[in-house]
């Protein structure tokens, strides 16, 4: 197998792999009624249930980026989906609220590595050149997954029970886990430029005092706070809000992850070509801001679809935009990884407060004041991309 062939082969698992994570990280929303109700939990721990899956990503984050280096894409890759099928059977297995959180919280480990290990590996294995198609690609991977989740998790539903939703998770991340096992590798040449973005444990120091990585950080963490908070509650809102029998909230809710499909595509296809490419994630995050207020307003069935799809389309441009200019926060490449990691430690605490926090507002208020609650986030988060945006400008 030529370098090209092989590489796309590893481009290949990787997204496979990314997919298998983000299936079981979103297979709490479309079944989360049922859930709520036979596990006997509120509102709040129903977030939780969603949530509790990015704590163990904050603290792993920064510490992924070098066991990475340490151990190499395939054992690495291994240990994500080893923590995706062991927390999944134990949820599988749960008869109560604590083992299910239990069970997300070993899921999670799988989350921290995925993020990580997926863009080291495409980084190793495409020159420079040549990753913005694959990377590009790589980045539809949550909504794929969200999809298919969304789409599947009625139907195992009626089937098996919630259970059966579980244990599909644990067939497709096994899948997963052989496919890496038997194609995943490094880069024949460790000398090569490619293998040049992964960062030394020496360099922790002065690549963790990078301001506008946090900054960054700080804008990831309130997008996922809002995305994230709405797509965990958003099937329920139909329901109760607009009388859309579940399985059809489920199927409505996954239309805006069709639509980031081709928006991570499109969004790095106009990086590429931006005279100034730093001005797309303030537009994005402006506009995004915008649409939230009204995520939990929608007063009729007709405009659901039409929301969902500009929503799905419009914020998915700032996920493509974060891993394109997160490595820019950085003057030395091999800053690089250890910079993607401090954005998504602002992704993962934004992450998880966002569902729960979304929860005690609905518990105590309403469907409209969580719309507001989720607009102001993001326009915090889009005050202060404009200033990373100003910042990179200037380096």
């Amino acid at each position: 197998m030529t370098d090209k062939r092989r590489a796309w082969a590893v481009m290949a698992v990787v997204f496979i792999a990314s997919v298998a994570v983000a299936v079981n990280r979103f297979k709490v929303p479309p079944v989360l009624p049922v859930l709520m109700d036979e596990l006997q939990v509120d509102m709040v721990t129903g977030g939780w249930l969603m949530s509790v899956f990015t704590v163990t990503g904050i603290v792993l984050a920064i510490p992924a980026a070098f066991l990475l280096n340490r151990i190499g894409l395939k054992l690495t890759g291994l240990v994500a989906l080893g923590s995706a099928i062991t927390g999944t059977v134990l949820g599988a297995t749960a008869s109560g609220a604590s083992a299910m959180l239990a069970g997300r919280l070993i899921e999670g480990i799988s989350m921290s590595l995925i993020t990580i290990l997926a863009p080291t590996a495409i980084s190793q294995w495409f020159p420079s050149r040549e990753r913005g198609l694959p990377m590009g690609i790589w980045a539809a991977w949550v909504p794929v997954g969200n999809v298919i989740m969304f789409n599947a998790a009625h139907p195992l539903l009626n089937a098996f029970g919630w259970r059966g939703v579980w244990w599909f998770g644990v067939l497709l991340a096994s899948a997963a886990f052989v496919l890496v096992a038997f194609v995943l590798s490094s880069p024949p040449d460790p000398r090569s430029e490619r293998n040049s973005v992964t960062a030394q444990p020496g360099d922790v120091g002065r690549g963790v005092l990078n301001p506008l990585a946090w900054l960054l950080a700080l804008t990831f963490g309130a997008f996922a706070f809002s995305m994230l908070a709405f797509n965990t509650w958003v099937p329920k809102f139909l329901n109760d809000s607009l009388h859309i029998e579940l399985a059809a909230a489920n199927a409505y809710a996954s239309l805006m992850f069709v639509a980031a499909i081709p928006a991570s595509i499109t969004a790095g296809w106009i990086i590429n070509r931006l005279k100034d490419r730093y001005r797309l994630l303030p537009v994005a995050c402006l506009v995004t801001t915008i649409l939230f207020f009204w995520s939990f307003r929608l007063g009729s069935v007709g405009i659901v679809v039409p929301y969902l799809l500009v929503l799905g389309f419009v914020s998915n441009f700032i996920p493509t935009a974060f891993f394109t200019l997160s490595p820019e926060t950085t003057p030395r490449l091999e800053y690089a990884s250890l910079a993607l990691a401090i954005v998504m430690v602002g992704s993962k605490v934004g992450a998880t407060t966002g569902p729960p926090a979304t929860g005690a507002i609905l518990s105590s208020s309403s469907w409209s004041v969580a719309s507001f609650c989720l607009a102001m986030v993001m326009a915090v988060g889009t005050f202060v991309s404009w200033y990373v945006a100003r910042g990179l400008r200037a380096q």
